[in-house]
């Protein structure tokens, strides 16, 4: 029987939990489970910071019941971890989590688990993702056996504090701080300035205005026909509909007619899009993987590597991170959708390969983009 909270989570964490998890994020077993070894000392020291804030305890227990964690997922933790629509699910709700216990630090401690194990930090990044929802799991079984009330949870993770810490590589310890000092930003508060009232002639010359930029937008819309739908062949002989001169349509001409001379080439996505300072695909971006899942599935030979870029707003090092973060869950879903983990790689350049000026809104939205570059054909 474990003898401490570590070491009974630590339990669940097999050699096939093991062997799943390396093989959906393309690394050898040991390195994965080195990964694994610091990853949740790291998530379990951070569920214990939590608690032990002031409304800490309270704020564990909302994280548990709306997310709807049970134990459930413990009897589950080989699919989860194996690629699949599950292992899409925990990422996607494990990226909430970390969201509230790491907050800013998720992509330092993510670079720090990356250097430490030996792994890409798209792969730390999906493990990471992967052991929140289990780790939340585990303590509300524990809660649930033991009949611990909320604050009875509390202080069954503070006795374990000083087991957690120990277990952390000396790698990750600095990475790791309290959500309750790191949760506090600086903001700056503009002071107010009383304009002056509008002449009463300017309502009417702005509703002008607005009106003759409508009618010069659907003007030119009439002539400027959207591309259509149209048959595209594909590596294996079959046909798969495409808007011409898309990035999948691009992508599926090279990877079935064009020649290995051009190699690497590399496609920008469009209509790939993500919420604002997240990973998540808006649902219209979720029909460009879809097409990208059955392109790549009917070149089995392809390879790639997926790379995301930002603009120069805000702080590069989060911009640096929220780029191979976006270039990561964009390669989760293709090998949860059945994409062997060893055909693709990630990179993540933030703000560092602008392709047009940031002075400007269009130029930004440029720079803020997602690339895939075949390297085998």
């Amino acid at each position: 029987m474990p003898s401490n909270l570590l070491e009974t989570i630590n339990s669940y964490l097999t050699p096939d939990v093991i062997s799943k998890a390396s093989g959906f994020v393309g690394e050898n077993p040991a390195n994965t489970s080195k990964a694994m070894s610091g990853i949740v000392p790291t998530l379990l020291l951070s569920v214990a910071h939590l608690s032990s804030q002031p409304g800490g305890a309270t704020q564990l227990e909302g994280l548990l019941s709306s997310g709807g964690h049970d134990g459930s997922i413990l009897g589950n933790l080989s699919n989860v971890f194996g690629g699949g629509s599950s292992t899409t699910s925990a990422i996607g709700q494990g990226e909430k989590i970390l969201g509230s216990l790491l907050g800013n630090n998720t992509s330092s401690v993510t670079s720090s688990i990356a250097g430490f194990s030996g792994i890409g930090r798209g792969s730390a990044s999906s493990l990471l993702a992967l052991a929140a929802p289990f780790i939340l799991g585990a303590i509300a079984k524990i809660k649930s056996t033991q009949g611990l009330s909320t604050s009875g949870l509390a202080s069954l993770l503070a006795s374990n504090k000083a087991s957690f810490a120990s277990a952390i590589p000396p790698a990750l310890s600095g990475a790791v701080h309290s959500p309750g000092v790191e949760g506090v930003r600086s903001v700056t508060v503009a002071p107010i300035v009383e304009r002056a009232k509008p002449f009463p002639w300017m309502p009417i010359a702005l509703g002008t205005l607005a009106l003759l930029a409508l009618l010069a937008f659907l003007l030119r819309g009439r002539h400027e026909p959207k591309a259509g739908l149209a048959e595209v062949k594909l590596c294996g002989g079959q046909t798969i509909s495409l808007n011409r001169d898309s990035f999948n349509w691009n992508l599926a001409n090279f990877l079935a007619g064009g020649n290995d001379s051009e190699l690497p080439k590399t496609f920008v996505f469009d209509n790939l899009n993500f919420d604002t300072n997240s990973t998540n695909l808006t649902p219209a971006s979720q029909q460009t993987v879809n097409d990208l899942v059955a392109i790549l599935k009917a070149c089995p030979n392809a390879q790639a590597q997926l790379a995301g870029h930002t603009d120069n707003t805000g702080d590069a090092a989060a911009n640096q991170g929220l780029s191979e973060q976006r270039a990561a869950a964009i390669r989760n879903q293709l090998v949860a959708a059945g994409i062997a983990p060893d055909r693709l790689t990630t990179a993540g350049y933030g703000e560092s390969k602008p392709v047009a000026s940031n002075d400007t809104e269009e130029g930004k939205a440029r720079n803020r983009r997602t690339e895939l570059t075949v390297t085998k054909r």
